[in-house]
């Protein structure tokens, strides 16, 4: 479908509407896109509605939103019964940091910066701008080898160091919503004027030239 809105009306704008309109996953978010197709396009806007929403988009796909709603559960189930303060893979991920930074050296420079030897081409660790000269500090939002070296030394809780993307309270609320079914067809309240619009298959062009052989 992406491939015949992209032919029929060769703008990109329209695809790049069309393409965001497909993956919203809230109906929210469709409906702010395609209020954004009618001031673009509005011929595209028709065509698109002609073709029922449940048939093309994530938001009011019924296959979808039941996957949706197994993931939400058993995603919520999982982080309600975790302990740890981070994410079972930050957890182990953690640990296994920690346990090399051990045979590491730490050498304060002040209260917050550390010249960490690790043998090899070091770390200069700032716990108050969470950063590290190796810089997965700073990308990974989880303290390095260095930079446990340094917490450990500074004695400081290392949770404090990491981002919340990583904790458990942070994964429990992603998934903290309900995802209700959205019933059945006949149940549906679709007005009149799109009930009556008999939806035809695209059109198709031949591509110019022999066909490719398959091999």
């Amino acid at each position: 479908m992406a491939q015949n809105i992209k032919n029929d009306y060769k703008r990109k704008d329209v695809s790049l509407l069309f393409k965001q309109a497909w993956k919203a996953y809230r109906k929210s978010d469709f409906k702010e896109v395609m209020l954004e197709m009618i001031k673009v396009n509005m011929v595209a806007f028709e065509d698109l509605l002609n073709v029922v929403p449940e048939r093309w988009s994530h938001a009011y796909s019924p296959v979808r939103r039941e996957m949706l709603q197994k993931w939400f559960y058993k995603r919520r189930t999982k982080a309600e019964k975790i302990q740890t303060q981070l994410t079972p893979w930050a957890t182990e991920l953690i640990k296994e940091r920690n346990k090399d930074s051990k045979k590491y050296t730490v050498r304060p420079i002040d209260s917050v910066n550390f010249n960490v030897k690790d043998g090899n081409k070091d770390g200069l660790v700032n716990l108050s701008k969470k950063t590290c000269s190796c810089t997965k500090f700073q990308v990974d939002k989880l303290p390095c080898r260095h930079a446990l070296a340094a917490i450990r030394y500074a004695k400081k809780v290392f949770t404090y160091f990491c981002g919340n993307c990583y904790k458990t309270t942070s994964w429990l609320e992603a998934y903290s919503g309900n995802i209700f079914p959205v019933g059945h067809p006949s149940d549906w309240n679709i007005p009149q004027d799109v009930r009556s619009k008999v939806v035809h298959p695209p059109p198709f062009r031949a591509q110019d030239g022999r066909p490719k052989k398959k091999i």
